[in-house]
C-alpha cells in the first residue's frame, strides 16, 4: 500500500497539442504540461533487444499517484515526465485501485513516443 510518505517524486502529466501548419492542417505540436502531482516511482524490470544491429534498452516502470478527477482525461496518448530528473515515461495502462484512492500507471522508458 502506498502512503503519503512514499510520494517523493513530482510527475508532470503532459499532452501533445495540435498546431496549425499554416496551410489549414493540424499537426502534432510540442508536449505541454497539463497538471502535476506527487508520485512514487518503482522500476519493475528492464530489457535489452538487438534490432537492425543496434542495442536498445527499455525499462518498465510503475508510477503510483493519488486519484484525482484529472485522471478521467488521461490515456495512453499522454506521457508522464519526472519533474526533478526530466525522464520521460510513455503510459501503457492506467489502473485505479478499488477505492479510487490511488492510481497505478504502467509506463515504459527508452522507447519512442
Amino acid at each position: 500500500m502506498t502512503g503519503a510518505g512514499d510520494l517523493r517524486e513530482v510527475i508532470e502529466m503532459q499532452f501533445r497539442t495540435l498546431v496549425d501548419d499554416g496551410f489549414g492542417n493540424e499537426q502534432a505540436g510540442p508536449w505541454e504540461t497539463v497538471w502535476s502531482a506527487p508520485a512514487r516511482i518503482q522500476i519493475l524490470r528492464g530489457t535489452e533487444t538487438v534490432m537492425a544491429g543496434r542495442l536498445g534498452g527499455t525499462q518498465t516502470v510503475a508510477i503510483n499517484m493519488r486519484w484525482q478527477p484529472d485522471f478521467a482525461t488521461v490515456s495512453s496518448a499522454w506521457r508522464a515526465k519526472n519533474g526533478r530528473t526530466g525522464e520521460v515515461y510513455n503510459i501503457r495502462s492506467i489502473e485505479p485501485d478499488e477505492r479510487k484512492a490511488f492510481v497505478n500507471m504502467l509506463t515504459e522508458t527508452g522507447v519512442a513516443t
